[in-house]
């Protein structure tokens, strides 16, 4: 199982770098982030977009796991938590169609939101997995180095 999950966390990697990619490329080689498209979509967008999918669908892995654990108040604190990280997604996707900072105020909510979830999913730890955790670590290093090359691009782009 654990193979499985590895394969398919490194897999979403993809996306974030794939867009990424695209974005680097209007910048350097055409008029800018404002000509970056993905499926005709503006670059930054889907790049949100996913980021929003894939953090919320971690809030979900949280409370899985919070209703797995021993510790009563933590893991209603959890679920609260992950509740409020969902909603803040939401929240994200409708704001960056009100001006470019909120665009890059998203972008920043969302990598703050990936490493909370992180951070959340160390003090719950239902099971010690040393390698599932270095490998969430890792993903999560990956994803926010992601975040903060786009949030550059967009401030270049001020």
């Amino acid at each position: 199982m654990f193979r499985l999950i590895n394969v398919l966390g490194y897999l979403g990697l993809m996306p974030f770098l794939g867009c990424l990619a695209i974005m680097l490329y209007s910048v350097i080689f055409r008029q800018g982030l404002h000509s970056a498209s993905i499926f005709g979509f503006y670059g930054p967008y889907v790049f949100i977009a996913y980021s929003g999918v894939i953090l919320s669908f971690l809030t979900g892995t949280l409370w899985s796991q919070a209703r797995l654990s021993q510790h009563v108040s933590l893991a209603k604190n959890a679920i609260i938590f992950s509740n409020l990280l969902a909603l803040m997604v939401w929240i994200c996707l409708l704001i960056i169609y009100i001006s470019p900072i909120l665009t890059i105020t998203a972008v920043c909510l969302l990598m703050a939101g990936f490493l909370a979830l992180l951070y959340c999913e160390y003090f719950l730890a239902v099971e010690e997995d040393a390698n599932y955790r270095s490998m969430r670590v890792r993903l999560t290093a990956v994803v926010c180095m992601t975040h903060v090359a786009v949030i550059t691009l967009m401030l270049m782009e001020l």
